[in-house]
């Protein structure tokens, strides 16, 4: 019985220290068995989009001139906006995302027409403006980058400017209020840095090539341009329409009071210029069911500026 007892012993031990050999062997094998659920060289790609979301405020001092055949039409105001807004990195392909929404919470301007009669004040309208941005960041290094973007700004720019009067079939009325719509592209180039995990710093220029204005032009009156011997009268709201450019820049300089929480302080600013074509539609006084379209060329200026303030989250 103890050979018995001795030889298992004996087996037993041979076959450990067999075991403890493929083992050693297994470890040094070029492509183990057992693999990582993801490649190797992803790992550092793990953690590589960084997000950025909050609220500003936008000072927005803005002005509108129109020049019809000789005839001024403009705008200024100084409005107070709420804007939000939000920025994605991602580091693995050195590419940035950033969009903002703002809507002018109080508008305060004075408007001047041909037939206003002088300067008239405003506090009505609609102005906001919406957009975002794409971009590639190839020049990097530790706390800095510079790249370029490509990006896409809606502009509505109608504070009131009053409302021409015009004759239907049935009488007569006002027209519409100003309802001018901007649809432009952005090309530029921005560039960013960071110091010391606590400060930044952002600027970003745009050139503005094309961008689409349309809408409703109330404020004209076809008075100012119709012979003022002809029977004719304002019959309809005018059309506006405009191919624009011009650029935008921004620049921000921020703190970090902690590593999730950003206060941001700056400005920001664009101009548009441009030719401008106005459509309405003219009805004989003595006989409204007589009508005649009218085209009226000239210019259109956009332009607005201002301090801006933030408060964003980062995570």
């Amino acid at each position: 019985m103890s050979r018995v007892l001795t030889g298992l012993a004996a087996g037993l031990l041979a076959a450990a220290a067999g075991g403890q050999a493929i083992a050693a062997d297994w470890g040094v094998q070029p492509d183990p068995v057992f693999k990582p659920a993801y490649p190797v060289d992803m790992m550092p790609y793990e953690d590589s989009l960084d997000f950025e979301a909050g609220i500003r405020y936008f000072y927005g001092m803005g002005g509108q001139r129109t020049n019809i055949v000789g005839n001024q039409y403009s705008v200024d105001d100084a409005s107070h906006f709420i804007e939000l807004h939000g920025r994605i990195d991602d580091h693995s392909t050195d590419t940035f995302l950033t969009a903002n929404l703002g809507y002018a919470a109080v508008i305060d301007g004075n408007f001047e027409t041909p037939w206003s009669g002088g300067s008239v004040s405003t506090d009505s309208g609609e102005i906001a403006y919406a957009g975002a941005d794409f971009g590639y960041t190839p020049f990097k290094n530790e706390g800095m980058g510079l790249g370029a973007f490509v990006g896409y700004q809606y502009l509505n720019e109608s504070p009131d400017m009053g409302r021409a009067s015009f004759l239907t079939a049935g009488g007569g009325g006002d027209s519409t209020a100003n309802q001018l719509e901007v649809h432009a592209l952005r090309l530029g180039v921005a560039g960013r840095a960071e110091f010391n995990d606590a400060f930044d710093v952002t600027v970003n220029a745009a050139a503005i090539p094309y961008a689409s204005l349309t809408g409703t032009y109330g404020a004209f009156n076809g008075l100012d341009v119709i012979d003022p011997g002809a029977p004719y009268v304002r019959g309809n709201a005018a059309t506006i329409s405009g191919h624009l450019y011009g650029g935008a820049l921004d620049a921000m300089v921020g703190f970090k009071p902690t590593e999730n929480l950003a206060i941001r302080a700056g400005a920001r600013g664009y101009y548009l210029t441009g030719p401008t074509e106005i459509y309405y539609e003219a009805r004989n006084s003595g006989d409204p069911s007589d009508v005649q379209g009218f085209w009226a060329s000239g210019t259109t200026e956009l332009f607005r500026w201002g301090p801006v303030i933030e408060l964003t989250g980062t995570f």
